[in-house]
């Protein structure tokens, strides 16, 4: 199993690893068993929070850090350090787009459809997009405007 260092509401697994985390309302990924392997990525790509490499936390705070620790329980993974804090589906989405689209203009690397099956999924990542907007730089928010082209809802 992948390495969760103890975590807290301000330093909490996100991005793909969150992603790959079963969610009851069927979003995210598929490939768990791989994503959640050891090693299967260094611990500064899947930890974000306050002082982290990675981190939108300045952006939403803690809106969608949730106990992950039962969502790791249901699919056989017992992390040594509880309880877990995780980022839900569409937190660890805009975590993901943030790092991964946003800052570097990538715009093909996340997309939507992948992760959220039906509208009302996807309207909630454009949620928390919505509250982000107005605190992005010029440039990340000409990224945002070039990756909702390509990813409506």
């Amino acid at each position: 199993m992948l390495y969760i260092p103890q975590t807290q509401p301000n330093y909490y697994v996100s991005s793909i690893v969150a992603l790959n985390v079963h969610s009851p309302n069927g979003t995210g990924d598929w490939h768990s068993a791989a994503a959640l392997n050891d090693n299967a990525y260094p611990q500064d790509f899947y930890i974000y929070g306050k002082g982290q490499k990675r981190s939108t936390h300045h952006l939403l705070g803690n809106t969608g850090i949730i106990d992950g620790t039962h969502r790791f329980n249901e699919m056989g993974y017992y992390p040594e350090n509880s309880p877990v804090w995780l980022a839900d589906h569409p937190r660890a989405c805009v975590d993901y787009l943030y790092t991964a689209v946003l800052q570097t203009g990538l715009i093909g690397r996340v997309i939507l459809d992948d992760w959220f099956p039906n509208s009302e999924d996807k309207q909630s990542v454009y949620v928390l997009l919505n509250q982000i907007e107005s605190q992005l730089n010029p440039q990340e928010r000409e990224n945002l405007r070039l990756w909702k082209q390509k990813n409506p809802i």
